[in-house]
Order: C-alpha cells, then structure tokens, then sequence
C-alpha cells in the first residue's frame, strides 16, 4: 500500500496553479499591468505587443514609481499597498488591489522591471532568473515604470497550447484596452504591434479622468452614429448615470460597442444590458441591440468586486435600484429624441412616372427599379425596359397570356405563374399540383449554395470605379484581416488601411446591397465563446447563410413574371430547395385533390 504522505507545495508552483486564475492569456497581462499605470496615476501609457503578445507585452508608463526597496516585495503573493484589512474593500476605488498579479505573472513567464520613483535621483531594475533568484541593479529611465512580459507559458507548455493565433490574441487584447481608451481621455495612449504604431491617441485637452469624451469616442469607435449618440445622465437613488447612447434610428443586430464602468471599472453585467434594452422599448424593434457607454458611480460599500478574479464582474446590493434607474436613465434620454420615428418592415414605392402613365392598363403594377442579375454585357436597365416592354404588351392584350399558356422549366410544367403580397410566388403546374414559394426564401438558398460552390464555379464580379469605404472601429478591422481570403473567394475585394476598409468588387448579385449592413451582421457570428478564424470551416455556412440573406431578391419586392420564372428554375436545380439556409421552409405544396378535399368536393 502506497504511503500517504502531504507535500507542501513550492510557492512558486502555487502561483503557477492560481495564475490561471488572473492569467488567462496576453490579455490578462496588459489588463493587470495597465490597472497598475493607472493606479500610479501615469498621464502617458505605452503599449508594446509582439506576436499577439505571446513573445512580448511591455507596458511603459510615466507614473509616480516604484522605489527600489520595494521592487522585490512587489513580486510577492499577495503583497499590495492598496488594503490592509477585509473592511478597506468596502471602500476601494482603486483598480488593482489584491497583490496577485506581478506575482502570477512571474510565475508564467519571463519579466524584467525598470522604475523610477518620484523624488529619486536614479532609476532601478530588478530581472528575474527564477522565482527567488534575482538582481537589483542601477537603470536609465526619466520617470515611471516599464514591465516586460516574455515567453508567456513557457514554463507551462499545456498552458501556451490553448492559446489562440497572434491575430485573435491581439484582438482580445483591444477588447480589453478600449474601455480604457474611453474611460480616461485625460490619459495618452498609443499602442506598437510588432514594431509598427497601430494606435495613437493623445490626450483630450481639459479632460478629466472617469469621464467620457465625444472626442475620444470618435478617434476609438470610428463610426458616423457617434456623431448621433444621446447624451444620459441621472442623478438619484445614491446613484449617478453618465456617458451617451445610440439614438434609436441605429439599432442593430448584434451586440457591438456596449461598455459599462461601474466606478471606473470597465465590467459586464448582463441585469445592467438588459435595463438598458428596457428603456429603449416602443422605440427600437423586438431583439435589436444599440451601443452605448454607460458610467455608474454609487457608493463602493453597495457593490462588492471581489467575485471575479479578473474583476470583470461585480455583484450589487440593490440590483434592483440600479437597474431600474438605468432603465430611467436611458428612457428619459431617448424621448427628448422628437425627429425620430420606427421604420415600417415595409416602405412605401414611390410612384413612378412610366407606371402613372400607363396606370389604365397596369393597375396595381410597379416598374421601379429593381437589383436583377444581369450579364457582363447587359445592362440591367436595358433588361428592365425590356421586361417592363412585355409585361405592358401582355396587360394592353398585344400579347395574350392566358392560363392555357404552358412553360417547359425544368421536370416540371408550368401552366401559371403568379405574385401574391409581393412576397410569395404561387405556381400551378400541368399535373395539377400547386407550389406556394417563399421569394426571398428562395433567393436564400439559390444565392447560398453559389456562393458555397464559388471555388467550382466562378462568380461574375462588379469592379467599382472609386472603392467603396467603410470605417470600423480598428477592432473590428482585425476580422477583416481574418476572414479577407475567404470573403475574396467569394468575390469581395477589399484592402485595409489604417482606418478603414476599401471595397474594390464584389459578386454582380451585391452591386446595390448595403455592405455595411452584410458585414456588421456577419461579425455579429463571432461572439466571445467563438472563434472566427479558428474555426471558419465550423462557421463558414452560418457566413454564407448571412451574406444570403442580402440578395437582391427581397419580401416585399414586386417581381415581373420573367423573375419569377427564372427563381423557380434556379431553386430546383439548387441541392436542398426546400429550406433556406436558416432552416425556414422554401416551399409549400398542395395537389388538386388536397384542394378539394378542403372544400368537401369528390367530383
């Protein structure tokens, strides 16, 4: 029998087993780090990351230092000047506190120090060998500190296996230094990726930390619906609510852009997302989304933020008291908007002056224009006017279209064909069966399984004359990065500066869809859990399902008897024509005898 023996563990493999903890990934390491230049009340924080920060993460301040008696302490478990008793957490307003990171860090990776504290005449470095073997000796630094972070998980290789690849590591780590970016305008940012400067970001003059500057906003976010966004604030309940949100008129899809500051620090409370939504009802549509940034100050002995290791969460006394008052807060902001009103899922077409003309022969019918797939040498105009021509030739009797009329497509014959409420397409065949079609179901999947055989088939392209240009926030822009091979191959052409992206072509189908609309609800599938360039293959049809759904073919969209025609003889031909790629059924079949059964007839 094996003996039983207790071993006490070294410390530093203790720090090793608790870092994952604090130490998630690079990102974790520039949250702590920066904590620290805030709390040392650094007015200029520099930023270095190579390869996605797994090599390197230094972080340079000009903050009030270290003093070199207390370089090697800094390092210990637990060591912090921040509390000394479980009661001074009731009133913290510090950012870091609990003395773990230096120490877990340490633990994880190779790190070197440099510091100068306010009042000294030199500066001191402190590299580390091993956990306990170090050196103290002499540096050259004006003010403030530097910490660099190398090889991080080395030392723990089961660890650094579940890393990400540099260009996803990177992202998190904008994920994380953007509600700093917004949160302390008073504070110059910049940021160098793999020896380039990515980001710069001077200080907004007369700003103040824990305030939330337009300007700021504009150079971070780079989005036009800032310039929209409504001013919140709300003073009551031992509450105070500032900060901006977005007018109405930009809801979205996704969730993109919302950050949250409780005392400064940026959290997530999905209770706080949730009230916000509540004061935005009767005036966005069920289940969209809006950006905001929203800061919550309220006594610190009422929320308790020692529930989450990485302190991105909090827990409140009264949730109920925060969040109805933010739910106040954003409701009054939203109703001083008076121009704003909800967009029908339907406009209304505007007359047009062909269809006036003509309108004793053609009531009821729209001849505006419309996005139709066309040739490389035919113009969609000429196309137009050839099949308004017929459908006017057809209604003034020069051509005679009768239900007698039959079309050969496909295996089957079509012996009518016709539009109800400018959304389905009913078709009665030869062999007495009826066929009721989705029309923008339909135009789903036909565009779908294109697109998913883009690499058989060779899509027709639309170059532009002057590229199309949208501005991203340069967070978002590293999923440009991710996914530019794969929407080239589908036939979107972009490039990528630094603030914004270039379209060049894309597939003859998307000449009028609203770009930023496809790609916003595109990026709107990598959530947190996911992955996008990691597991593309795993997301690719959920893609393709989206950029689908931009066809030109729409509900609601009138549609000549030709286009009709041509989507039924493309949708049989498609792999799977009986769903769109989100699930929904394509098609509705009945027979004559199904018909009549309904109506009790045997004859």
């Amino acid at each position: 029998m094996k003996e039983y023996i207790l071993n006490t563990l070294p410390q530093e493999l203790v720090n090793q087993i608790a870092a994952g903890e604090v130490i998630e990934r690079p990102a974790s390491v520039v949250k702590e780090l920066i904590d620290n230049s805030i709390d040392a009340k650094a007015t200029k924080i520099q930023i270095r990351i190579e390869n996605g920060g797994i090599d390197l993460i230094e972080i340079s301040d000009n903050g009030v230092g270290i003093p070199q008696e207390s370089l090697n302490d800094i390092f210990k478990s637990h060591t912090t000047s921040k509390i000394s008793s479980l009661e001074d957490l009731n009133s913290l307003l510090t950012m870091g506190f609990r003395g773990e990171a230096l120490s877990t860090i340490l633990s994880v990776s190779q790190v070197e120090l440099i510091s100068k504290y306010v009042g000294s005449e030199t500066a001191s470095k402190i590299t580390f060998r091993s956990f306990n073997d170090f050196d103290i000796t002499k540096a050259a630094r004006e003010s403030g500190t530097v910490v660099s972070v190398k090889g991080l998980f080395e030392k723990i290789p089961a660890r650094r296996k579940f890393l990400k690849t540099p260009q996803t590591e990177y992202k998190k780590i904008l994920d994380i230094l953007f509600p700093y970016f917004l949160i302390y305008p008073n504070i110059h940012f910049s940021v160098i990726k793999d020896s380039k400067q990515v980001i710069e970001l001077p200080k907004v003059l007369n700003s103040n930390p824990n305030t939330v500057e337009i300007e700021r906003v504009k150079k971070v976010l780079k989005d036009e619906y800032i310039d929209r966004m409504i001013k919140v604030f709300y003073d009551g309940n031992g509450i105070k609510i500032s900060g901006f949100t977005a007018h109405p008129s930009d809801h979205q899809k996704r969730y993109s852009n919302q950050y949250i500051f409780v005392n400064s620090r940026p959290i997530w409370d999905s209770g706080i997302a949730k009230a916000v939504l509540t004061g935005y009802e009767r005036y966005i549509p069920f289940g969209e989304k809006v950006p905001y940034i929203l800061l919550i100050d309220i006594n610190p002995d009422q929320i308790d933020i020692n529930v989450h290791p990485r302190k991105e969460e909090i827990r409140f006394l009264n949730p109920f008291r925060i969040y109805s008052s933010i739910s106040e807060a954003i409701q009054r902001a939203v109703s001083t908007v008076t121009t704003y009103r909800v967009d029908s899922e339907f406009k209304t077409p505007s007359l047009n002056p062909i269809n006036d003309y003509n309108s004793h022969q053609s009531i009821g019918k729209t001849y505006s224009s419309r996005d139709i797939t066309f040739k490389a040498n035919q113009s969609s105009s000429v196309k137009d006017s050839l099949l308004f021509s017929q459908e006017v030739l057809n209604d003034t009797g020069y051509i005679k279209s009768t239900d007698s009329v039959i079309f050969e497509e496909g295996y089957k014959k079509i012996r009518n064909i016709f539009q109800i409420f400018n959304k389905y397409i009913v078709i009665e065949f030869e062999d007495q069966t009826l066929w009721l079609i989705d029309q923008h179901a339909a135009a789903e999947r036909i565009t779908f399984e294109k697109l998913l055989n883009s690499k058989e088939v060779k899509l027709e392209q639309q170059n532009f004359l002057v590229p199309i240009s949208l501005q991203y926030s340069l967070n978002e822009m590293t999923k440009f990065e991710n996914l530019k091979e794969f929407f080239s191959d589908l036939g979107f052409k972009y490039s990528i500066n630094k603030s914004e992206i270039n379209i060049e072509s894309v597939p003859v189908e998307f000449v009028n869809v609203d770009l930023k609309a496809l790609f916003d609800e595109v990026f709107a599938l990598g959530d947190e859990s996911r992955d996008i360039s990691k597991e593309l293959n795993k997301l690719k049809d959920d893609i393709l399902a989206t950029i689908s759904c931009h066809t030109s073919i729409r509900s609601g969209q009138s549609l000549h008897r030709e286009e009709m025609i041509d989507i039924y003889s493309k949708l049989i031909k498609c792999e799977n024509p009986y769903s769109c790629p989100h699930g929904r059924p394509i098609v509705w079949k009945l027979t004559l005898s199904e018909i009549d059964s309904k109506f009790d007839r045997t004859y």
